[in-house]
């Protein structure tokens, strides 16, 4: 059996595991500080997804 760990999908969920509030995911992806991607469509409402990998990454990097 696998063990894929599935990515991260919305600004809640990022900012629970770095410890700051959404605005500051939302901050930290536009100065790009955290390598998030829109998800779904890519409009401006999609959520955003990033991989547990590069969260570890900027986790460590703080």
């Amino acid at each position: 059996m696998s063990s894929v760990v599935p990515p991260l999908k919305t600004a809640k969920q990022i900012a629970h595991a770095l410890g700051v509030s959404e605005r500051t995911v939302s901050r930290m992806v536009r100065k790009g500080l955290l390598p998030a991607t829109k998800g779904g469509c890519g409009g401006r409402t999609s959520p955003l997804v990033i991989e547990r990998k590069a969260l570890e990454t900027v986790k460590k990097a703080r």
